[in-house]
């Protein structure tokens, strides 16, 4: 394994391991009847699964003692992942007890891989960063921007990036906000959470007015699908209006369903053509 793989051995906690053939009976079934496995196979050439990495060991850090994440580099044990019938990567299964409880393939969200596990497993979080981070929801709730900001300073950087984003965002700095987005790592441009940030960037730096205005105000409340409605209907009016088209290209990414992006996506295509 070489210095830029998935998986570097030397910078694993102890709750995450490399399992090979010969360690798998050990490593992940007898180990499961301790404490859950999730059992993730990958590959380096596959690219869902070098942004699935940072996501799982995240969810592994956090949850150091609820669960193990382990890996199979499926290039190297190609047996191993046949004997157990992987047909997609990334694959990840869920094992208690010796046994295999439930499975996915391909990209998920971290919050959607969380709230997947937690069907089976009871997540306790050792870190302190779920009370540090219901201050400061509550704090930007109230509008404290300023006392927001304090206390993500408090945080790991790549921790509060996100919300610091957010809060920048709220107080209208979007210079800021676009400072933080150009200084992520190449890991953090692969998480879904840069693609929210990226468009709520981008939807902070339309300017709207009157019915432009209403409807980017719908899209920051969460009524995404019935503002980019709004705006095919507007654009239909005219195809060249630039703002239009910049708030709808911003709205796509805010929708949870990428399949009803795509969809939306090839109707202002077709407007345009």
């Amino acid at each position: 394994m070489t210095e830029t793989n998935l998986s570097n051995s030397t910078d694993m906690q102890a709750n995450i391991v490399d399992v090979t053939a010969d360690t798998f009976m050990e490593e992940v079934i007898e180990k499961s009847k301790e404490i859950p496995v999730l059992l993730d196979f990958w590959a380096d050439w596959c690219e869902p699964c070098k942004n699935l990495t940072p996501i799982l060991h995240a969810i592994a850090e956090k949850y150091s003692d609820s669960l193990v994440l382990a890996k199979v580099n499926t290039e190297q044990e190609q047996m191993l992942a046949q004997q157990m019938g992987i047909q997609s990567l990334p694959t990840v299964a869920l094992l208690q007890n010796g046994q295999i409880i439930d499975n996915f393939m391909g990209l998920k969200p971290m919050n959607e891989i969380i709230e997947w596990i937690s069907q089976h497993v009871q997540l306790e979080s050792q870190s302190a960063e779920p009370t540090v981070d219901n201050n400061i929801t509550a704090l930007i709730a109230d509008e404290q921007y300023e006392a927001a900001l304090a206390a993500l300073l408090e945080q790991p950087a790549e921790q509060a990036v996100w919300q610091t984003i957010e809060v920048h965002l709220l107080m209208n700095n979007v210079d800021a906000a676009q400072k933080l987005y150009d200084g992520l790592n190449e890991l953090q441009l692969k998480m879904p959470e840069a693609d929210q940030a990226k468009a709520q960037i981008q939807l902070a730096g339309v300017d709207a007015a009157d019915e432009l205005g209403v409807l980017k105000q719908q899209i920051a409340a969460g009524q995404v699908e019935t503002a980019v409605q709004g705006l095919l209907e507007m654009l239909v009016k005219d195809t060249a209006n630039a703002d239009v088209r910049k708030l709808l290209i911003a709205s796509f990414s805010l929708l949870k369903d990428p399949k009803l992006a795509a969809q939306y996506r090839r109707k202002m295509g077709s407007l345009l053509n």
